[in-house]
């Protein structure tokens, strides 16, 4: 019975539209005109605040990623042993024997 009784809303709606005939479509506009001008393949324009809060950022990023690099090099480098690769045997390292032709 609700969806009855939206379609009746809706219609009531469509009616009132119609009884009011055509009416003038207003636009709204931003005072002064365009605010930001429109840059085609144009490097942004940044303050020098922007500047200088970027270059802190990426400083305290790469401050961040050398320390723990420093402090924990296994998060990079792994948990394990090395191998020493003068140990591997040819046949692990997948080249053929000699005497095979």
């Amino acid at each position: 019975m609700s969806s009855f009784g939206r379609a009746l809303g809706v219609l009531r709606a469509g009616a009132q539209m119609l009884k009011r005939g055509p009416q003038r479509i207003t636009t709204r506009k931003a005072s002064g005109g365009v605010h930001i001008e429109p840059q085609y393949r144009q490097y942004p324009q940044l303050t020098k605040r922007q500047n200088i809060e970027s270059e802190v950022l990426s400083g305290a990023m790469w401050f961040w990623i050398l320390w723990h690099f420093w402090h924990d090099p296994d998060a990079v480098l792994g948990h394990f042993p090395w191998p020493d690769a003068s140990e591997w045997t040819d046949e692990e390292l997948g080249i053929p024997a000699d005497d095979e032709e």
